[in-house]
């Protein structure tokens, strides 16, 4: 087929997609049309001929051109389709969709996407001020109180009735109004504290006062009306304990771990908190950092991209409502007053937050020439399978299957990434790019 002989029309839809149109030759359509007529004329028996016999004009009365048209424009879409896009040089990201058909002249349209285009920008100039890590001396107390809490002795108390900070041993049930049980433990413990808003706001004020042996009955207004607007406990009190506070000392650490001094305890605790918060820091700074890259970068990509995480998180939604609701996602949308175009609107940005991230963090993967070696794949996974001890093997096994080695591959190169334009913002020295090696996005 000569690439000059297919007429091509091209038409920008969306930033980075393309509507396609193939006007396909009529002397080739007239070929494909006595093809479909012989291979119907082999496959069917037509009266007054024998099999593959019958004459191209009697197959065209009896089917009709525009069935055979139908068959031909089915048999070369994707020969012309190919053809096409070789002959205007065009490099789709994904496959193209078949928008529409037209028989005569033939003419295919499709919509194909074409490759994103992402502009870092002077990415090695961003700075972002990282936050300063501080463990104040008021949050080492409020552990050092934990412990202490943990540790408290617990004696009968007697003569008198329940008061904050005390622990009681109690049988509760809660009821909606309709009377349905929604509550129920016959051997729960719990600590008198007013502050506590679980199961409702005012439970905990209620149990102040009662005595070993004494049930109470009460009503109280449920948080967000449910599971209905107010609902009925009934509370029995079984046992009563006072709880005795150790001091805060050298035999308070000792207790607590293998500490030899309340000084030794204090430090571990300032240290661990300290960690933590770092963490916390950095993924809080990763996130600001990877916004101001994002913001500053200019990116164009075809809809698909959209449409495809859009998807993801409708199914998200969908699976979570599922899970912690149990509910549809349509009887969630309901109770919400939302229908699911509202649902769609609402999540189109963030879906677009998210295409454009993970273009933008690929790209800069690309412009650092980062890349990860099978080396590092299997010293991941041989990390990851001896964490599980006696299943290490099995471990082993699952994780080297083609699609896990991908996703550790993928997940190595998002926190080499990371590392890097983290250090890039804080202004720490990185080495330049290495210099061919890399010649596709990865």
């Amino acid at each position: 087929m000569e690439k000059s002989t297919i007429p091509v029309t091209t038409e920008a839809v969306g930033k980075r997609d393309l509507r396609l149109t193939v006007e396909i030759p009529e002397e080739r359509v007239q070929q494909e049309m006595r093809r479909v007529a012989r291979e119907i004329s082999a496959q069917v028996n037509i009266p007054g001929f024998r099999k593959g016999k019958a004459p191209y004009s009697v197959i065209l009365q009896r089917y009709g051109e525009e069935r055979l048209r139908e068959q031909v424009a089915e048999d070369l879409t994707r020969e012309f389709y190919r053809a096409a896009i070789e002959q205007e040089g065009i490099t789709p990201y994904g496959p193209a969709s078949l928008e529409e058909v037209q028989l005569s002249p033939m003419r295919l349209t499709f919509t194909l996407p074409l490759p994103p285009v992402v502009r870092l920008g002077d990415y090695r100039s961003l700075r972002v001020e990282f936050p300063p890590v501080e463990v104040p001396e008021e949050d080492i107390q409020e552990v050092l109180e934990t412990i202490r809490q943990e540790n408290a002795v617990l004696e009968p108390a007697e003569g008198r009735g329940a008061q904050p900070g005390d622990l009681l041993h109690i049988q509760v049930e809660g009821r909606t109004d309709q009377g349905e049980l929604f509550l129920k433990d016959d051997d729960a413990e719990v600590i008198l504290d007013p502050e506590d808003t679980y199961p409702a706001p005012g439970f905990y004020q209620a149990l102040e006062g009662m005595t070993p042996g004494e049930e109470r009955t009460f009503r109280l207004k449920m948080p967000g009306g449910q599971p209905s607007e107010e609902a009925e406990f009934r509370v029995q009190l079984l046992a009563l304990y006072s709880r005795i506070l150790p001091e805060l000392d050298d035999d308070l650490a000792r207790t607590a771990g293998p500490y030899p001094t309340l000084e030794a305890l204090k430090e571990d605790i300032r240290k661990q908190l300290l960690q933590m918060r770092e963490r916390a820091a950095r993924e809080e700074y990763a996130r600001a950092v990877i916004q101001r890259l994002v913001d500053q970068a200019e990116v164009e990509y075809p809809s698909f991209l959209l449409e495809e995480r859009m998807q993801d998180l409708m199914e998200d939604l969908e699976k979570r409502v599922r899970e912690e609701q149990r509910m549809t996602l349509q009887d969630y949308l309901k109770v919400a007053g939302q229908t699911l175009e509202d649902l769609q609107e609402r999540l189109r940005p963030v879906a677009d937050f998210l295409v454009r991230r993970m273009l933008v963090l690929g790209e800069l993967a690309w412009a650092e020439r980062l890349t990860v070696s099978n080396e590092e794949i299997n010293q991941r996974i041989q990390a990851l399978s001896e964490a599980w001890g006696d299943q290490a093997e099995a471990t082993r096994a699952q994780l080297e299957k083609s699609e896990n080695r991908e996703n550790l591959g993928a997940q190595i190169l998002y926190e080499k990434v990371l590392d890097r334009l983290i250090a890039i913002a804080r202004g720490e020295p990185v080495p330049e790019p290495a210099t061919g090696g890399q010649d596709e996005t990865p």
